[in-house]
């Protein structure tokens, strides 16, 4: 078990290593690929500009820049309805920006602890599946400590930038993990349930 729960740990790391890649156009129209590639390596400036055994200061510095990508590039509107599925056109407006703040920060906090004990990890960039506005990036994940995976990238096309919206790792949906979450505590409960849940586990000063 708790083999399973360390490659999951690794595996989510991952994600935010590569998820984040996912587009850095400025001021040119990049394909998902090409976008991935490019942002990838202003992911892993960052770590190396800020190790996590260097001194205290590089932490909130090293947070700042990876926060910074986190925002340019998923398309957080996008993640929160797919993770609410049928419950987000019962909602108000005003309660759909709630959730989607808080719902980013989960995310954002989930990706952050993790992958700051990464940093050698090599990205192999396999295909690129466009249809419309949407794409699919296919890619294998491998380290120094841990066996290479597979991990898919889903964006959108918002404008000229392409912002992901769900990332599938060995068959697995992100989103749709998460909705199967929130679908089974709706199950139950209300969604004002659900926002106070949220909050409760939401520091104030991360949401500005």
């Amino acid at each position: 078990m708790r083999s399973k729960i360390g490659r999951f740990t690794f595996m989510t790391a991952c994600i935010v290593i590569a998820a984040l890649t996912a587009g850095a156009a400025q001021g040119v129209a990049l394909s998902p690929m090409e976008t991935m590639k490019g942002v990838v390596a202003e992911v892993f400036h960052s770590l190396q500009a800020y190790p996590v055994d260097g001194p205290p200061e590089n932490l909130p510095r090293r947070r700042e820049e990876i926060r910074k990508i986190i925002d340019g590039h998923f398309d957080a509107v996008q993640m929160s309805q797919r993770a609410l599925g049928k419950y987000w056109k019962e909602i108000s407006e005003d309660k759909r920006q709630e959730f989607t703040r808080l719902f980013y920060w989960r995310l954002y906090n989930f990706y952050i602890m993790r992958l700051e004990a990464y940093s050698d990890e090599k990205v192999i960039y396999n295909k690129e599946l466009l249809k419309g506005n949407v794409a699919a990036i296919y890619t294998q994940v491998s380290s120094k400590k841990y066996p290479e995976f597979d991990i898919e990238y889903r964006l959108r096309q918002n404008g000229d930038e392409w912002k992901i919206y769900d990332v599938v790792i060995e068959g697995v949906s992100l989103v749709a993990n998460y909705r199967s979450q929130f679908n089974s505590f709706l199950g139950k409960k209300s969604f004002d349930e659900l926002l106070k849940a949220l909050r409760e586990k939401t520091p104030e000063d991360s949401l500005h």
